[in-house]
């Protein structure tokens, strides 16, 4: 049975996950994703900015392990100008092969800086539509929790802090 945490929206998390950034950053990771959850894990985190969604999405079609067993977590990079936070997690789903995500992060603040707070409402948005279960942020300081939660209608559930 999997430990979870409960967060601050309602949802609980899985307190132990499979991640694919530095061992299988820019790699296949398909093999290792199957592996991983023959062996128990249901947690999955990625990145865009690791360039392995598509590969983790293969992973979990061959695993063969049911979309609502996996707690799925994705977090946002730097987005091309004119694109939107919306479009970004879209198409995270597609290179996934998912129709939403549990968790949906942004990776970093410093891309953002000055224009968090509208990132922030755009990260509402997605989860208000049912793109993701919770939003959250990682690697955040407290001066940038601050920023984005002044005013916000959602706070973070999640700052993922990479030591």
């Amino acid at each position: 049975m999997t430990t979870l945490i409960p967060l601050n929206d309602g949802t609980s998390i899985p307190w132990l996950a499979f991640g694919t950034g530095t061992a299988l950053y820019r790699r296949d990771a398909a093999d290792s994703v199957t592996l991983a959850i023959a062996n128990g894990f249901t947690h999955l985190d990625c990145a865009q900015s690791y360039g392995n969604e598509e590969s983790l999405g293969a992973g979990i079609k061959a695993s063969g392990k049911p979309r609502s067993e996996l707690y799925i977590v994705t977090k946002m990079n730097r987005i091309d100008e004119g694109q939107s936070v919306r479009q970004s997690l879209e198409a995270s789903l597609r290179r996934l092969g998912v129709d939403h995500i549990d968790l949906f992060l942004i990776h970093n603040p410093l891309p953002w800086l000055n224009q968090l707070k509208q990132v922030w409402r755009e990260m509402e948005d997605l989860k208000r539509a049912g793109l993701t279960n919770s939003i959250g942020v990682s690697n955040f300081t407290a001066q940038h929790l601050a920023e984005i939660c002044e005013g916000a209608t959602i706070l973070p559930a999640v700052n993922q802090v990479c030591i």
